[in-house]
């Protein structure tokens, strides 16, 4: 592929735009005057990497470093050379939890192939023995501490499939090398790598206009299997379906393991009412789940656990629910994913107080959970609003592939009239609390599987 440039000039630095196969997906360069930590780096989202010819060979090489490690700078005591920044959703407002940011060996090697479709995804194994590694915190905020000082440094961002790598010119030695801008997560695929998403319609939940929302591109929406979009919208009952354009999710998703596999995520709108007519094949939900499907499931949707035809997933809850009413209900902060969320919902304030969120339209389906499954968002003890459980559920923990996460909390309690014109919230609006942390524990459950017991882990 034939490579194109531009040069900009960003105060001191010197932003050079480059197009080429070699780095897969978007990059950027954020660029610094050597040694001077008040010019830092200027963010842009436009796929970008070279920059100045600082730094070289660094002075930390000896030992058993290996590609680029060998470039970190001898700081002896004092403070390491580091790089910090913030990563943001799509939309550019909220913050990125538990993402890995890595910076790996060679920076001009390609990044290893993420897959189409579902897969056993596991912690770290795309990101093979960085450099340096860390997570981002309840404000997307990282810090990678020991970084080569040398131009051209290579950053990945990756939650789950969601990836996307940029460059930056480390020119303060044992100091801190700040992004002024933050990096977004993919909008679509031009910007890096995204999921497959498979998203159905129904008549009383519209989880394609959250996603609209949090900031994917309307270019990724298509109807059905194919197309260029990541985002693929099949109609279930009552639910938008533009005139029949757009294929049925019972006919044409749901009835078939081979075909949810085409997906890493599935997105299941409630259709106000269980619908046992487009959900006959139950156990191939059952096995996309096991292989390691991603199921984002509201209200009604409940029916492919209760009346599922494995002991597994009909044991998973209780099922029996009581009524709901709008108010404050409690996030479970005894798993350190969940005091995580009660924190991420302050920091956006969808929280006023850390550990008690407002919620409205509150259905009810579930009472209690087993111990299989973690309660996150609840009523109390018995009325459990919102919960997730990984799959194979006997499996150890190192085994399992596929997580469900299921809610009673609906995106609007309608279905649109029309797409996207028709959707609430409207795109570009605020999100509501209540649409915040289902955007949380979508990217939660878009994460790579670990056991939610244990608090997330960077790769090594």
């Amino acid at each position: 592929m034939r490579s194109t440039s531009a040069r900009t000039r960003v105060g001191r630095g010197t932003i050079t735009v480059v197009a080429s196969a070699a780095w897969l997906v978007a990059t950027t360069v954020f660029s610094a005057s050597c040694g001077d930590s008040s010019s830092n780096n200027t963010a842009d989202d436009a796929g970008t990497e070279g920059g100045t010819g600082f730094g070289g060979g660094g002075e930390g090489g000896g030992g058993q470093c290996q590609g680029i490690g060998c470039n970190r700078a001898a700081c002896g005591a004092g403070p390491k050379t580091t790089i910090t920044g913030q990563v943001l959703d799509p939309a550019g407002k909220n913050p990125i939890y538990n993402a890995i940011i890595y910076i790996p060996q060679d920076p001009s090697a390609a990044l290893p192939p993420l897959g189409t479709g579902v897969s056993c995804d596991k912690c770290g194994a795309t990101a093979l023995n960085p450099v340096v590694s860390t997570l981002t915190d309840e404000n997307g905020n990282f810090t990678l501490t020991d970084v080569p000082f040398m131009s051209g440094v290579p950053v990945v961002v990756q939650l789950g499939k969601w990836r996307r790598r940029v460059s930056i010119d480390v020119g303060v030695k044992c100091g801190e090398n700040k992004l002024s801008g933050p990096v977004k997560l993919p909008s679509k695929g031009s910007d890096g790598d995204m999921p497959q998403i498979a998203v159905t319609t129904g008549g009383a939940d519209s989880l394609e206009c959250l996603l609209l929302n949090i900031g994917l591109d309307q270019s990724e929406f298509v109807y059905g299997k194919g197309g260029a979009g990541h985002v693929h919208m099949f109609a279930g009952a009552d639910g938008f379906n533009d005139n029949g354009k757009i294929p049925t999710a019972g006919d044409n998703l749901w009835q078939d393991k081979a075909k949810m596999s085409d997906f890493d995520i599935l997105a299941l709108s409630c259709e106000d009412g269980e619908h046992p007519e487009n959900k006959n094949n139950r156990q191939a939900m059952h096995d996309y789940i096991e292989a390691g499907g991603r199921v984002f499931a509201t209200h009604y949707h409940y029916v492919w656990f209760k009346a599922s035809p494995q002991f597994d997933f009909t044991k998973i809850a209780s099922w029996t629910g009581t009524y709901s009413t709008d108010g404050d209900y409690a996030v479970d902060e005894t798993f350190p994913k969940g005091k995580s969320f009660a924190k991420w919902l302050v920091n956006t304030g969808a929280s006023k107080t850390e550990g008690t969120l407002p919620l409205t339209g509150v259905t009810a389906s579930t009472s209690t959970v087993s111990m299989q499954a973690q309660s996150w968002i609840a009523h109390d003890a018995s009325n459990v609003k919102y919960f997730s459980f990984n799959a194979p559920i006997a499996a150890k923990p190192a085994d399992q592939c596929g997580r469900v996460v299921f809610g009673d909390l609906h995106v609007s309690n309608k279905s649109e009239a029309s797409f996207p014109g028709g959707c609430s919230p409207a795109p570009g609006t605020a999100l509501t609390p209540q649409q915040k942390a289902l955007e949380f524990l979508f990217w939660d459950l878009s994460s790579c599987i670990q056991s939610d017991l244990a608090p997330p882990s960077a790769p090594k």
